[in-house]
């Protein structure tokens, strides 16, 4: 590099300035005065919350203020107190060796100060942005300062008109070449400067300026390009990355309709293009699940708890050269002592375990924490979207408000509360037991979210709930009624909540449907949807399961017949073609209406003067209750031959009474949505079902039309009681007997109905991508 004596002075004293003031804005960093500063998430995002916004935006981005001993003037940069610009001081310094007069120097009025350049927070602050070591505006000022006393032997031409020429000593040349050095070093080091004149230098600088900072902002953008193309799928692609946190999972563990849901929705997700990940507690050590790594540490109750990830790939592309990465990621919380027991939410005795809340809390740390670093290879990273099932998950959306989001994590994601049954809450009183040690047990202490591992008690009051005196304990001498009920929370503190059918979305807001949370779940109507749940129309596929001793189809129900010979074969019926065979399967609880079916099973068994009655068989199953288990062995010792109680629950046993029963009702009081109904119109079988919740949604009322057409797949009672189910009943076996070319057509009918999950989960996209675009419900201020 070459430049003139002149030039090289120039050169110097700007690397000097420069030096200074990178030396005032790393000093002005590190002692704390950059404000909201961006902090580096996984996959290289930044966040920053606010009230009514979405990510990327600082909360308070207020100005930072001066360090202490600068001060500062309205519209200027703070300054040191009592100093007086350095740079003229100094330039008058050397015109006063060069032989000017101390007179002049003394009259001359004082130079402006410098000011040291403090960078500030901009309003929105993103990953591209950067702080250049060499402003061209900033370098330009200075050099214009410098040309006005330029060591150049003749004039020099200024844009504002003046000229000076003013003798300047040379430094030695081992010093300007060090400079140079550290000139061409901050500018990328590939420039050769040619000047001769400081305007020249302007000039070069300027361009070489322009050209660094270009290079900067195309080789960050390439860097973002990369980390968005290997980490986060390009949003116009429109593949989101889902993550579903259950309880239970089908096939690895199951109580109801909960473990199907999670199951099958995360297939048909994946099926649909989108990244899926499912979380659930290991109750064992599932066949096909590997163990990984990964590990993590969550402190609840004073006490470090450790748990282990376990990761399987579950393939659901159902062609043969299907695309390898069309699956689903199955991920299982191991730790034992949490976990492996006897029974998922309590003993075989029915009793709920004491530890309850902390099982599920330690379950829904770690099932937060999963996307952020599995899978191993590629982990989901922040910008997802969560599914939470149930009370059981009812403290998902509070660690991720009040933990994530407060640290600035997750910031982009959002979270979806699945209510399966408004009837569970998941009730934990406080304090949890009363010492009655204590002068006054009144007096005992209540735990907090801290124990639970969150930094405070923030957001308590949306799970608070007070039990009015006639409903507590000891009737309100002790205790205060007070508890957290995990449903209310996960009620108020998702971005959005789903029912499992419309109908059921409707019920839960009314008085009769909503088990006292109603006016909590009107609160959030403007975020509240229903969905029909779907069923796996591979699995119960008439025409292939391999669960059936026959298949059929809709167009040949012969091997309908078949599998109702061996049906009653199998569990001791009478062997009887034209008997109608009646079904129950579900829990053994009154909201089934087991206790409905008990009221009229006599009047089932016996004979009528129309024909209707009198040899029906009937088949019940389930487990629940040890009062209706007794009812359902009674009543097959009573009508042997005629009726078999199968306590118990078994898939495969369940697949086969519904594809050999002709009728299957269902009395449920509630139904948030039901999944038998929609498996036997899927094989044929008739429903007779309460009109309520998803039952309402799923079956259509049988009609005689005009001309003698008929329409509907079964019937439909509007009262829940021993008279209601009779009239469906009566109705449905009058066809049976009497106009069999009508039950062939009612039968095709319900075989032909689309209840898969294709269907429903394209309705979850759609309320997933309206919850992207709003804000999500609670923005909590930062830490920091």
């Amino acid at each position: 590099m070459w430049m003139s004596k002149g030039a090289r002075w120039s050169a110097i004293m700007l690397g000097l300035q420069v030096a200074s003031c990178m030396s005032i804005e790393l000093s002005v960093r590190s002692a704390g005065h950059m404000q909201q500063q961006p902090m580096r998430l996984k996959g290289g995002s930044s966040y920053f919350s606010k009230e009514g916004g979405g990510s990327g935006v600082t909360r308070n981005a207020t100005k930072p203020s001066a360090p202490a001993g600068w001060t500062s003037g309205k519209g200027q940069a703070p300054q040191p107190k009592g100093q007086g610009g350095g740079t003229k001081a100094a330039q008058a310094d050397v015109a006063s060796k060069a032989g000017q007069k101390q007179e002049e120097e003394a009259a001359a009025p004082p130079p402006p100060a410098m000011k040291p350049v403090i960078p500030r927070m901009s309003q929105t602050v993103t990953r591209m942005e950067s702080y250049s070591m060499l402003d061209e505006d900033k370098i330009t000022s200075k050099l214009r300062d410098e040309a006005e006393v330029a060591p150049s032997a003749h004039p020099i031409p200024l844009p504002t008109g003046k000229t000076k020429a003013q003798p300047k000593p040379e430094p030695p040349k081992e010093v300007t070449d060090a400079w140079l050095r550290v000139l061409d070093q901050a500018v990328g080091g590939k420039t050769v400067l040619k000047a001769e004149r400081p305007e020249e230098v302007i000039q070069e600088v300027s361009r070489i300026s322009a050209a660094a900072k270009a290079e900067q902002v195309a080789a960050k953008a390439a860097e973002t390009a990369e980390v968005a193309e290997e980490q986060e799928q390009p949003e116009e692609d429109g593949r989101l990355r889902i993550v579903i946190i259950s309880s239970e999972l089908t096939p690895y563990s199951k109580s109801g309709g909960l473990a199907d849901v999670a199951s099958k929705l995360s297939i048909s997700l994946s099926q649909m293009g989108h990244r899926v990940m499912t979380v659930a507690p290991a109750y064992k050590w599932y066949e096909g699940a590997v163990g990984t790594d990964v590990r993590r540490t969550f402190t609840l109750y004073g006490g470090g708890h450790d748990v282990h990830y376990l990761h399987q790939w579950c393939p659901t592309d159902p062609r043969e050269d299907g695309d390898p990465k069309m699956g689903v990621d199955r991920i299982f919380v191991q730790n034992a002592n949490a976990f492996e027991r006897a029974g998922m939410y309590g003993d075989p005795g029915g009793h709920d375990y004491f530890d309850n809340l902390f099982r599920f809390a330690l379950f829904s740390w770690a099932a937060l924490e999963a996307p952020l670093i599995l899978p191993s290879i590629a982990p989901f990273g922040e910008k997802v979207i969560f599914i939470a099932n149930d009370w059981q998950c009812g403290l998902v959306p509070l660690i991720l408000t009040s933990h994530y989001r407060r640290w600035r994590v997750y910031g982009p994601a959002r979270c979806l509360f699945v209510i399966h049954n408004m009837g569970y809450h998941g009730n934990f009183p406080n304090p949890q037991m009363y010492n009655y040690d204590l002068p006054d047990p009144r007096e005992t202490p209540k735990w907090s979210f801290c124990d639970i591992g969150l930094a405070d008690n923030s957001y308590y009051d949306n799970y608070k709930w007070v039990f009015p005196p006639q409903e507590r304990g000891d009737g309100g001498v002790v205790d205060d009624g007070e508890c957290a009920k995990l449903l209310l929370g996960g009620i108020n503190m998702a971005d959005r909540v789903v029912t499992v059918s419309p109908s059921y979305k409707e019920e839960i807001m009314t008085d009769g449907g909503g088990w006292g949370l109603q006016h909590n779940v009107r609160a959030r109507s403007d975020r509240l949807d229903g969905i029909l749940n779907g069923i796996d129309t591979e699995e119960w596929d008439p025409e292939t399961s391999k669960a059936l001793p026959a298949q059929f189809s809709k167009s040949d129900l012969s091997g309908k017949a078949i599998c109702k010979e061996k049906l009653q074969e199998a569990l001791g019926l009478q062997k009887n073609p034209n008997a109608p065979i009646i079904a129950f399967i579900g829990r053994l609880a009154p909201q089934k209406g087991i206790d409905v079916l008990q009221e009229c099973f006599h009047w089932l068994m016996g004979g009528d003067d129309q024909g209707v009655l009198g040899d029906a068989q009937l088949i019940m199953m389930g487990n629940g209750q040890a009062e209706y288990a007794n009812f359902m062995r009674a009543a097959e010792g009573q009508y042997k031959g005629r009726i078999c109680g199968y306590v118990g629950f078994s898939s495969e046993m369940e697949q086969r009474i519904i594809a050999g029963a002709d009728i299957l009702i269902m009395p449920s009081r509630y139904e948030p949505c039901g999944l038998p109904q929609m498996y036997a119109q899927r094989y044929g079988t008739i429903p007779v079902v309460h009109a309520t919740g998803g039952l309402k949604d799923s079956v259509q009322q049988f009609e005689w039309r005009e001309g003698g057409e008929t329409v509907g797949t079964g019937w439909k009672f509007g009262n829940c009681d021993a008279n209601g189910l009779k009239w469906g009943l009566w109705n449905a076996l009058e066809i049976y007997k009497k106009k069999p070319e009508v039950w062939d057509n009612l039968r095709k009918r319900c075989m032909e109905q689309d209840f898969s999950w294709i269907a429903s989960a394209k309705k979850y996209i759609q309320l997933m991508e309206w919850a992207t675009m709003d804000p999500p419900k609670h923005e909590p201020w930062p830490f920091r």
